[in-house]
């Protein structure tokens, strides 16, 4: 290769007269013979003389670039450079026992080209911008060419640098942008003509039920990411369609026909469709759940029913209590509705549910009695006029019961407290008069205990 470099630049004059007119004279080649400014470029120094390469030589730069090398023993050496100015590079070789070589690189505004897309989708036609600079400045009337992908298009940049294209690549693959114009360097850049992301579509149910209308919400994505602006449309034994939100959702009410496959399909601009199943079914049986599914009597609690039918919450089912408490309640769209339930007395209530299109369904929950508090108390018996320290301890059953109210009333005395985490309370008394010292311990939840102290 170098040997043909070497030949070239003979032919094109460089070397005058005979074929090496000067013994010991060095020559040096550089390879492009011109440069852009602000433009990255390697360039490759080849040094020759008295017909071969000579290697091992100097080569500095000058001008709009400083540098400075060695060629290896080939006489080839490549340096990068970065011109920025549009004053010419002065190249000087220099080897001992040679005369020195000196040549001129040129350098012109180089043309910087950006693209407002890095990638398109092939098939799908899209405006882009193509901006031309130089030197940060833009560049009227520079020629911009795309080829690459099945493209094939020009055009001239406006006063503002700029020209807009409708690129609609046949094929994937990469465009290159090419700027061009007199006295400038040419700029060109790449943009990738990508084939079409698929549709994803999801429901948010899997099984509806013949003849009852539903509300289903439908979630297009591609990639992971929500698609705004999709067409969902059903078909099969229920029909209907809606457009996507900028969450990639659309909520669509239809109501099955018959038994068998809705097909649902999603489709937009620039993507491969996609698609989904859901299964109309006969008339489905309702489930339902309690919780908690046991509460205390005197005690009102907040419990919560959901209903179902299969792997689907339910809703708009009507739920209705009865036995040893009343009520009722419409499930929400999670299939649930939250009544306050006081029951009367020990016992259990059914909980049905009933909506039209299934069969209804029904659960327990039972009421169980309040636990009772006792109370004792240490010492149990106190002396008139001696005013005594008493600890009063609140069980239910082998349990302490703390947070409970005590109440010592009687033979003169009046006081109140609540036991700590052990059950207990501890209180000054002083009997002054006859009568019976009566205790009392309350607690929600509880029935109330009962004693008395001797004195």
């Amino acid at each position: 290769m170098i040997g043909g470099i070497i030949a070239g630049y003979a032919l094109e004059g460089y070397v005058k007269g005979a074929v090496w007119p000067e013994p010991h004279q060095l020559y040096v080649a550089s390879v492009p013979g011109n440069v852009g400014v602000e433009k990255v470029t390697n360039l490759t120094f080849i040094t020759f003389g008295d017909g071969a390469p000579v290697g091992r030589s100097n080569i500095t730069l000058e001008g709009s670039v400083s540098a400075h090398g060695v060629t290896d023993e080939d006489g080839t050496l490549v340096i990068q450079v970065n011109a920025k100015s549009n004053d010419s590079i002065k190249v000087t070789a220099e080897k001992p026992g040679f005369r020195n070589a000196t040549s001129f690189i040129a350098v012109t505004p180089g043309l910087d080209i950006i693209s407002s897309h890095a990638s398109i989708t092939s098939g799908t036609a899209t405006f882009v911008t193509f901006s031309v600079t130089a030197i940060g400045k833009p560049v009227s009337g520079a020629a911009v060419s795309l080829s690459g992908a099945g493209v094939a298009l020009e055009g001239i940049t406006n006063s503002n640098g700029q020209v807009i294209a409708q690129v609609n690549a046949p094929t994937t693959g990469s465009i290159i942008a090419a700027a061009k114009k007199p006295g400038y360097a040419q700029g060109s850049t790449a943009i990738t003509s990508m084939s079409q992301q698929a549709l994803s579509v999801s429901a948010s149910q899997t099984a509806v039920t013949v003849n009852v209308p539903v509300f289903v919400t439908f979630t297009v994505t591609s990639g992971g990411a929500p698609i705004v602006d999709a067409q969902v449309s059903l078909s099969g034994p229920a029909t209907g369609g809606g457009i996507t939100n900028q969450d990639g959702r659309v909520i669509i009410q239809f109501t099955p026909q018959s038994t068998g496959t809705i097909t649902v399909q999603a489709s937009a601009t620039g993507y491969a469709s996609g698609s989904t199943t859901i299964t109309s079914t006969a008339s489905s049986v309702l489930s339902m759940a309690s919780s908690p599914a046991s509460i205390t009597a005197g005690v009102p609690t907040y419990v919560q029913f959901t209903v179902t039918s299969g792997t689907s919450f339910i809703s708009e089912a009507n739920v209705t209590l009865s036995g040893a408490a009343s009520g009722n309640g419409i499930s929400n769209q999670n299939g649930q509705v939250i009544l306050l339930v006081n029951a009367t007395g020990a016992g259990s209530m059914t909980a049905s549910a009933s909506k039209m299109g299934y069969s209804g369904a029904s659960v327990l929950v039972s009421a169980t009695a309040q636990p009772a508090l006792s109370v004792s108390e240490s010492p149990d018996n106190i002396t008139n006029g001696v005013a005594t320290y008493v600890t009063l301890t609140v069980m239910s059953g082998n349990s302490p019961v703390s947070g409970a109210g005590v109440s010592v009333t009687g033979g003169g005395i009046s006081a109140d407290g609540l036991t700590n985490s052990a059950g207990q309370v501890t209180m000054l008394l002083n009997s002054v008069s006859a009568g019976a010292i009566n205790v009392v311990v309350k607690k929600a939840g509880y029935m109330d205990g009962f004693s008395t102290l001797g004195h």
